[in-house]
């Protein structure tokens, strides 16, 4: 009886001594998040008695496959909003945004109509127009500067997926070869809580599921499938690659074969998660957006000014020029990487005709017909804009072609091979590429390079007035700062039957262009003469009388004149800007229109996300407070178990005492 007693008491106080072990480790790790609380579970003998102690991990597996998830949804909205609060900040900052600029320029330009012969407040446009151009480059070269920074995260951020990655391959190890019991691999309750951090650290970056084997070790899968992390002690490394963007860096997973190959899989950017796919979702959705709509907004603004500015006069005499330099927008289509020819694609701004311009990339295909190439809009993910057109032109290389359904032109060189694909950006860099053309304020031109008269003798009641000022190509002698000869300068009213008159348009030489029979109507009277495409055009309003004469001259020293100021104040108020690739050629937005869309975009964005990213945080909450209601040590609890366990300790080492006095007290009876 007392050696059973003996090995009563014995079991008690090792199992009681293990259980005080285990009690002070909870107290001790009560501060070290990692941590998952210990109990100890007392197993019966059937004999009666205890038979065993068995350590438990006190987790619960959903809270924490749950927690997981929580963390990369909570990583993702806050990585995401990290950069975009601070793009949205400066969009709507009248100090930093592109749109006070522009609403400056368009200001003095007004008041420089107000008194068209004053250089100063021309110097004062070109001050605008400098501050403008200065803005776009800088905002520009700020969204350039977040691009890289992206990419720089993204590499550091697979750096450490792949240290992870290592992590849990060797812990698995550990594990498996620990057979579920503690040894030289160490206490293995403390792996799986290692595990179980490394998990949570991986899940801050991507998200992804485990599958728990047989022998203790998990297999980590991307949330598309793909295998990071086997449960034989192997994983896959992933890396950032880009196909043709080099700016555009992509997730690829790296599997490596028994072979010793290579394979590399393209992880989907919508299928990724945590803060990476944070990064990646700002960067095609929010910031390439709005560099390249910047970009657009540029080109806009300054080929629409140049094109007026050049069909006016300035305080020279002289035609207008250029205001904006767009010549260092041109862009080098890039290549995919499997395309097998030496043909190179250089894309610029068709300058005069770029009311098309997009925002968007374009895809430029090499098809299977001779020198033929078809060309749509895509998304940065490649995807074809939706509701865009595919546009086919043939052009042989080498050689040039305009595409003004593009607002664009394409310079060939080299050969390329059937199915050869090129990626065109030519609104991404354009903001940070121009610049001021001119520096002297009498280049800008605020008057038309024409005028026009009635005649002095004129009995009608009638008068001329110009319909229209083009592009001038034909009718004007830029050396002498006047009309050519051949240019229509004369229209005399030669009949009239009842409201029909009959008109002869002459040349600044006075020999006859063509005449005009029977009209009734007396608007664009060049176009009716038969002259294409006329530099200038007018109309003739009222009722003239046969023998009347109206002329058209060069405006010199027209500096009072503001007609084409006007326009080009006008154009402030026009829809120039075309919507989406995938909509109409026809532009629909005006300036404003266009930021004003931008701001809104990326602000919506924004503001979704933050009551996203807020509800995420109060899911993952309420999944920790789960978590840790069963994992997190509690102090009073583990004091009350500790006091337990002692007073059972002592107990059990007075059933040894018991037996000792029993024993002793039978081999006393028997001497």
């Amino acid at each position: 009886m007392s050696f059973d007693l003996l090995n009563i008491g014995k079991n008690g106080i090792l199992a009681h001594q293990q259980s005080l072990q285990i009690t002070g480790k909870n107290i001790n790790n009560t501060n070290t998040p990692s941590y998952v609380r210990e109990r100890t579970e007392y197993m019966e003998s059937e004999y009666g008695g205890l038979e065993r102690l068995r350590v438990q991990r006190m987790i619960d597996e959903f809270a924490n496959r749950q927690l997981r998830n929580d963390i990369s949804n909570v990583s993702y909205y806050e990585a995401n909003l990290e950069q975009a609060e601070q793009l949205d900040t400066l969009l709507g900052d009248s100090t930093t945004n592109v749109a006070s600029s522009v609403e400056s320029f368009f200001n003095t330009l007004q008041d420089a109509n107000n008194d068209p012969g004053s250089v100063t407040a021309r110097q004062l446009v070109l001050a605008e127009a400098d501050a403008m151009v200065t803005k776009f480059n800088d905002f520009s070269q700020y969204l350039n500067d977040q691009k890289s920074i992206i990419n720089d995260r993204l590499t550091l951020s697979t750096d450490r997926i792949n240290s992870i990655s290592k992590n849990l391959a060797e812990l698995n190890s550990k594990i498996q070869n620990s057979a579920g019991k503690n040894n030289d691999n160490g206490d293995l309750n403390a792996l799986l809580n290692k595990r179980d951090e490394q998990l949570r650290e991986l899940a801050e970056l991507v998200e992804f599921s485990t599958v728990e084997q047989k022998s203790g070790a998990v297999s980590v899968n991307l949330k598309n499938g793909q295998p990071i992390v086997l449960e034989n002690g192997r994983f896959n490394a992933v890396a950032m690659k880009s196909n043709p963007d080099t700016e555009r860096l992509e997730m690829v997973l790296k599997k490596e074969h028994s072979g010793g190959s290579v394979s590399e899989f393209y992880v989907p950017t919508g299928e990724i998660g945590g803060s990476i796919g944070g990064y990646l979702e700002y960067r095609d959705e929010v910031l390439v957006p709005t560099q390249k709509r910047l970009g657009q907004l540029a080109v806009r603004i300054a080929d629409s000014m140049n094109t007026q500015n050049q069909k006016g006069m300035d305080l020279d005499n002289q035609l207008g020029r250029k205001i904006f330099d767009l010549s260092q927008t041109e862009s080098q289509a890039l290549q995919y990487a499997d395309n097998t020819g030496t043909g190179e694609i250089t894309v610029r701004i068709l300058e005069g005709d770029s009311k098309s311009f997009p925002s968007e990339n374009l895809r430029i295909t090499k098809t299977g017909n001779p020198d033929e190439y078809e060309i749509v809009p895509v998304n940065e993910d490649g995807s074809v804009v939706s509701g865009a057109d595919t546009i086919t032109v043939t052009q042989a290389s080498p050689g040039t072609i305009d595409i003004s359904e593009l607002g664009i032109s394409l310079d060939l060189t080299g050969a390329a091979d059937t199915g050869d694909q090129f990626l065109a950006k030519p609104a991404d860099r354009a903001a940070s590429e121009i610049s001021l053309a001119i520096r002297r304020p009498e280049d800008i031109a605020l008057a038309n390079p024409i005028r026009v008269k009635d005649g002095l003798d004129n009995q009608g009641a009638a008068g001329i007035e110009i319909a229209a000022i083009n592009t001038p190509d034909d009718y004007f002698d830029t050396a002498n700062n006047t009309l050519l000869g051949t240019a229509p300068a004369r229209i005399e009213v030669t009949g009239q039957t009842g409201n029909a008159y009959d008109l002869d348009v002459f040349d600044k030489d006075g020999n006859l262009i063509n005449s005009i029979t029977g009209t009734t109507d007396l608007n664009g009277i060049l176009g009716q003469a038969g002259l294409t495409d006329p530099d200038y055009e007018v109309d003739i309003n009222g009722e003239p009388a046969v023998g009347d004469e109206y002329t058209i001259e060069y405006n010199t020293n027209g500096f009072d004149d503001n007609s084409n100021g006007q326009a080009m104040a006008d154009l402030q108020r026009q829809q120039l800007v075309r919507r989406s690739g995938g909509e109409e050629a026809e532009p629909t937005m005006t300036f404003n229109e266009s930021y004003g869309r931008l701001v809104s975009d990326v602000g919506s964005r924004v503001s979704q996300n933050r009551v996203l990213r807020d509800s995420a945080e109060a899911i993952k909450s309420q999944t920790e407070t789960l978590y840790d209601s069963q994992a997190g040590v509690n102090l009073e609890e583990e004091a009350a178990n500790l006091i337990q366990y002692q007073q059972a300790y002592t107990a059990s080492a007075r059933i040894i005492t018991t037996s000792q006095t029993i024993f002793d007290t039978l081999l006393t009876s028997l001497r």
